[in-house]
């Protein structure tokens, strides 16, 4: 399948001047599963940031949907994040938001054709599937870790998008809590062949849970990568 994520001769510093990588080459097709393995530090969320259009390259191209991001003006970049759907590290959620009005969020920003009920329907429907047992019009603030992740999991998923990125998804989950989340993108991806999924994770432990056809390793300022049945 085509190619939806193409990085060229990349190379990224820190704020020290310390190279995180450099003359960095990969490209994701559609179709694909990769898992993207780096130490904490090692400059993968800069990576999974320069996809979303939140970071630059010091050097070389991305391209997402065959735009440079770098040359997309703001109004570009949010429409192509509508086609992308992101689960940061962090799983941030906004607090004085309700857990199902931040799940409907982008549908409310973005779909204008849609009614506000319909929104909140869809959401709720995507809460159900992750597995959400909570209060659907409760704040998110004291919930739990697996909990939060289901939340930002269904926010990722509502505008069904071609492109899902999930840094460190399983990081403070049990491997029950893990297979599930698991499960469902898995499920998404199945149901949608022509999507890529894009997962960080700290070590090979995790690899079980995506089954990646690709594993991409950020190693001593140097990318890696290896084909996997």
């Amino acid at each position: 399948m085509g190619t939806l994520v193409d990085i060229k001769s990349v190379s990224c510093y820190n704020e020290a001047g310390r190279p995180l990588f450099e003359d960095a080459s990969l490209s994701f097709s559609g179709g694909e599963r990769v898992l993207i393995i780096a130490p904490v530090a090692s400059g993968k969320s800069v990576l999974i940031r320069m996809l979303a259009g939140l970071s630059m390259p010091d050097k070389g191209t991305v391209r997402v949907f065959g735009e440079d991001i770098a040359s997309l003006t703001k109004d570009g970049l949010n429409k192509l994040r509508q086609r992308m759907g992101f689960v940061f590290h962090d799983s941030v959620l906004i607090s004085n938001l309700k857990v199902i009005e931040n799940v409907a969020l982008p549908l409310i920003y973005h779909r204008a054709a849609l009614s506000y009920e319909d929104a909140m329907q869809k959401a709720a429907r995507l809460l159900e599937g992750t597995g959400f047992r909570g209060d659907l019009w409760g704040l998110p603030g004291m919930l739990p870790l697996y909990a939060k992740k289901e939340i930002a999991l269904a926010r990722a998923l509502v505008l069904r998008p071609e492109i899902i990125v999930c840094e460190n998804l399983w990081d403070g989950l049990t491997d029950t809590e893990k297979t599930g989340l698991s499960s469902l993108l898995l499920q998404y991806h199945k149901s949608n062949p022509g999507g890529l999924l894009v997962f960080t994770a700290l070590s090979d432990a995790d690899a079980p849970h995506v089954r990646p056809h690709r594993v991409i390793r950020i190693e001593g300022c140097m990318i890696s990568e290896e084909l996997r049945a």
